[in-house]
């Protein structure tokens, strides 16, 4: 497995986005996204096992989204009004979320290369910084509502591995 072409990634993101929310965005390419300071944000990271060459080649799928966001899409996939979803369930939906934003950026070329995807997990804000600073950077994808309300996918390659392992 491996990530699909940069130029399709928006194009796959925009109606997994809709499955999940139920909204309609649309995601472009642009640069690493800083946390904002003061914003409530959720972080969560899907470690990526890419076979390449040495034994594996760790990437990870990071989501950031705004908090106001992240309720909703709980609130979409659990079919519950705002005032009846905790906040594990925003946790919930927003694991869910990176894990399904993430399995589209990969794909089997052959039944010989296999990808292991990890569990997605949530991070600090300062430890998903913390990434940004010691990851390179293959990809970013953002969409941002007229509200300031956002979603930013981005595709990292791990240079130090240990920051994504638990």
């Amino acid at each position: 497995m491996y990530l699909i072409p940069k130029d399709t990634m928006a194009s796959k993101l925009a109606p997994a986005w809709s499955f999940l929310s139920g909204e309609d965005r649309l995601f472009e390419e642009g640069t690493s996204q800083p946390t904002r300071p003061g914003e409530r944000e959720h972080a969560i990271v899907l470690p990526v096992h890419l076979p390449d060459g040495r034994p594996q080649r760790l990437m990870a799928v990071g989501l950031l989204i705004d908090d106001r966001e992240a309720t909703d899409v709980a609130c979409f996939m659990f079919g519950l009004p705002q005032n009846e979803i905790s906040a594990d369930d925003v946790r919930d939906a927003c694991m869910e979320a990176c894990n399904v934003l993430g399995g589209c950026l990969v794909k089997s070329d052959d039944a010989a290369h296999t990808v292991e995807i990890g569990l997605p997990q949530a991070l600090p804000l300062e430890r998903f910084a913390e990434l940004q600073r010691h990851a390179h950077v293959s990809v970013t994808f953002s969409s941002e509502s007229d509200a300031g309300r956002r979603i930013v996918i981005t595709v990292f390659d791990a240079i130090d591995q240990r920051i994504l392992e638990s």
